[in-house]
């Protein structure tokens, strides 16, 4: 057992030696690039193609690739562009479905001065509108 342990801590050692100077984090990119991968490799099981296993083993080794790179400041410039790109993707999803789930009693309008959205409440006829944002006053027509 001790002799076991003892093996371990070399290889511990040389792990950290191997890792130093290294980027080494499992950042959002990683993990997202990752569960990509595995979600590739499971719509692949029935569709049976070579691209996708190609696409699916490329995805697999850009994390890899990322986790030994040396060239730190751009590994983290990566990933701070992909978490902003992300963010509007996740909140525009989640508008998206804000504005399905509420269809029957509230529209969405965009306002043609500052282009926000307006949340206005659902009553049939012609209604005038003013933005909250830049004051401008416009006219909808609810159906």
């Amino acid at each position: 057992m001790l002799d076991l342990l003892q093996k371990l801590a070399v290889y511990r050692e040389k792990y950290y030696n191997l890792m130093v100077g290294r980027y080494a984090l499992w950042d959002r990119l990683n993990k997202d690039m990752l569960i990509f991968c595995v979600a590739l490799n499971f719509i692949n099981l029935f569709i049976g193609s070579w691209i996708v296993r190609t696409v699916a083993a490329l995805l697999f080794l850009a994390p890899i690739f990322r986790l030994f790179s040396k060239n730190i400041d751009k590994r983290e410039d990566e990933n701070t562009n992909y978490c902003k790109k992300r963010k509007g993707v996740v909140e525009w999803f989640k508008i998206m479905y804000k504005r399905i789930s509420e269809i029957k009693t509230h529209r969405y309008y965009k306002c043609k001065n500052c282009d926000s959205y307006i949340r206005v409440p659902y009553k049939k006829g012609e209604h005038t509108i003013d933005c909250p944002k830049c004051g401008k006053e416009f006219k909808v027509k609810i159906r």
